[in-house]
């Protein structure tokens, strides 16, 4: 089989945000509360488990309070994501999440791999799925899995080759031969 490639551009989302709430009797919302909240959040966005999350501390119940906190994800790179009170209501605190690191959504990913892979084999596939960030940094790379209508699966990388302002280009390199 040959290797197929293509270039995409993709526009990264460069600050995603999940309103979340607690409520707290201490005057913070405590470190291992805020991780797993930061742990939740990640999963919903990377379409995977962090395999850490670590927080620099507990989130102080007071408006426009932040945390900075890390999710390292399952290859290893690591995220920052920032915590920040919008609204204290008696022992209620609202907060915000927010990547603060530029990347592109798996599904977006994996929509621009499956066009790739029906331009390049002339039939669309019967699922396109990616797995984590693509961070929007040059030589950044998530892996993806096309599943063919006959339950051929082949491995695709999408590798970023440059960022232009909001804009996110990448390659798409097909493995020589179909996952076992």
């Amino acid at each position: 089989m040959r290797k197929l490639t293509a270039a995409l551009t993709l526009t990264f989302v460069p600050l995603l945000a999940l309103g979340c709430s607690t409520s707290s009797g201490s005057g913070s919302v405590s470190k291992s509360d805020v991780q797993s909240k930061v742990s939740s959040f990640y999963k919903d966005k990377a379409h995977e488990n962090a395999k850490s999350v670590s927080c620099d501390g507990d989130l102080p119940a007071k408006v426009d309070a932040t945390q900075n906190c890390t999710a390292t994800a399952a290859d290893g790179q690591t995220w920052a994501v920032t915590t920040k009170v919008t609204k204290v209501d008696g022992k209620d605190v609202y907060y915000d999440i927010n990547l603060t690191d530029d990347f592109v959504a798996p599904d977006d990913v994996a929509s621009s791999v499956s066009n790739f892979y029906q331009q390049q084999v002339g039939s669309a596939p019967q699922s396109s799925t990616c797995n984590g960030l693509l961070r929007g940094a040059t030589g950044s790379s998530i892996r993806c899995v096309v599943t063919e209508a006959d339950g051929t699966r082949w491995g695709v990388t999408a590798k970023t080759t440059n960022v232009e302002g909001t804009k996110v280009n990448y390659d798409m390199i097909r493995d020589d031969q179909p996952m076992p």
